[in-house]
């Protein structure tokens, strides 16, 4: 998780406020403008398109306090989802871990945006870091042990199913499987994730595919990938990390 500077900090509240002001003055000319064109339309409300052709069209007669109230609540929704992600702590954490932090987003339990709240959660979620890297070592034992039930380990070679209608893949769209294993990976590994999607392990592994390369080899392992069976024969070349996915794994 990267830390962000008290000035990083002022920063954003600074941007948020300036955006709220903007926002709410937005919204009240807006107001105004709709009773402009209800005058011109004989009191008539409908909608007026300002972009021409382009989507966008603006409803005369929904702009309510109550508009205002989700409004700005969706700014502040908004900005806390921008910072945290700016920390990389959504993207290094289990689906489970990352529906939680969102739903204290959605209910604001957060708080509104703020210096004191902003140091108050990042604080918070620092201290938890190494609850959510655990979780994560957990799912990856329960993909990749041959028997997560009874806690067997995961053997240096392992065999992984890796296909899905009829093919070869591996995006988180079908399955988390590789997504999990690559976190687990790098988090335990202290490494940064890639930025680019190009870069991560599974692009990686997604592109020699496409090029019919059955043949892969990460710091993490050497893979080979079999089109008839859709598996991947995986030989674990950072047993230290399998290691300590296993002892994870085993003690939950």
């Amino acid at each position: 998780m990267r830390e962000l500077t008290p000035e990083q900090i002022q920063i954003t509240v600074a941007a948020f406020l300036t955006a709220q002001r903007h926002m709410n003055n937005a919204i009240e000319e807006l107001r105004k403008m709709t009773e402009a064109i209800k005058s011109i339309n004989g009191g008539k409300s409908g909608c007026f398109n300002p972009f021409d052709e382009r989507d966008g069209d603006l409803s005369m007669s929904r702009l309510t306090d109550q508009d205002i109230v989700n409004y700005r609540g969706n700014l502040e929704k908004g900005c806390w989802r921008r910072l945290l992600r700016n920390t990389g702590i959504m993207d290094s954490v289990t689906e489970t871990d990352y529906k939680r932090i969102e739903s204290k987003i959605n209910t604001g339990e957060m708080g509104t945006v703020s210096e004191e709240n902003i140091a108050g959660v990042l604080r918070k979620l620092k201290n938890d870091e190494g609850s959510y890297v655990k979780n994560v070592a957990k799912e990856a034992f329960r993909y990749f042990s041959p028997d997560p039930v009874n806690k067997a380990p995961i053997r240096q070679k392992t065999v992984k199913n890796c296909g899905s209608y009829g093919s070869i893949t591996f995006s988180s769209y079908h399955s988390p499987v590789w997504e999990v294993l690559e976190k687990a990976l790098f988090l335990l590994d202290h490494q940064p994730f890639p930025e680019k999607y190009g870069d991560t392990l599974v692009g990686q592994m997604s592109d020699a595919v496409q090029h019919h390369q059955m043949d892969f080899e990460c710091p993490y392992f050497q893979a080979r990938f079999y089109e008839k069976s859709l598996t991947a024969h995986l030989t674990f070349t950072r047993m230290d990390l399998i290691d300590t996915i296993n002892e994870i794994g085993r003690a939950a």
